[in-house]
């Protein structure tokens, strides 16, 4: 099974793949209205969407996805060997296609629209699409490490474990 992964992880539908069946689905959200933090034209995507409709018909049909990792924004990234550490905060913006593929069509990789940062879209080249998608990648493991697995599995059953053994007779 290896080899399809070595295959196929760069693909846009890889990608979407993993946001249904990786580690944290519960990121995604139906999108009706945009963020005002995530300047999306329907110009900018109208490539990735079929012919004769726009971001807003899409929207409109359900087929608009969104996923915003603003809960991360502000977290300061921890120092390895004296080098400071980034995490970045994105906006996903992905279409669920006619073939019922779940693919991306915008990654802001901040919360702050401005010129230094960027909206990526599948019409960049290659490597500018890549590197959004493993900052993704990357900001999804975070916060499913952060959130879902310590704090929700290991920190809150702590304290169960803790509260049990002092209402316990030893």
């Amino acid at each position: 099974m290896y080899w399809w992964f070595k295959k196929h992880w760069m693909t846009d539908t890889f990608f979407g793949y993993q946001f249904l069946n990786g580690s944290n689905p519960m990121m995604i959200k139906r999108c009706s209205k945009l963020p005002k933090n995530f300047p999306v034209t329907n110009d900018m995507v109208k490539s990735a969407l079929p012919k004769e409709s726009s971001l807003e018909k899409e929207m409109e049909k359900g087929n608009i996805f969104l996923c915003d990792y603003a809960r991360l924004d502000g977290i300061v990234g921890n120092v390895i060997d004296g080098n400071q550490q980034y995490l970045a905060t994105p906006l996903c913006l992905l279409f669920s296609n006619p073939q019922g593929k779940l693919l991306p069509i915008a990654i802001q990789l901040k919360q702050k629209p401005e010129a230094q940062n960027p909206i990526f879209l599948p019409t960049d080249s290659k490597h500018d699409s890549l590197l959004a998608k493993l900052f993704m990648r990357n900001t999804e493991f975070n916060k499913h490490e952060l959130n879902f697995h310590l704090l929700r599995t290991h920190l809150l059953a702590e304290v169960f474990t803790m509260a049990t053994l002092w209402a316990l007779p030893s």
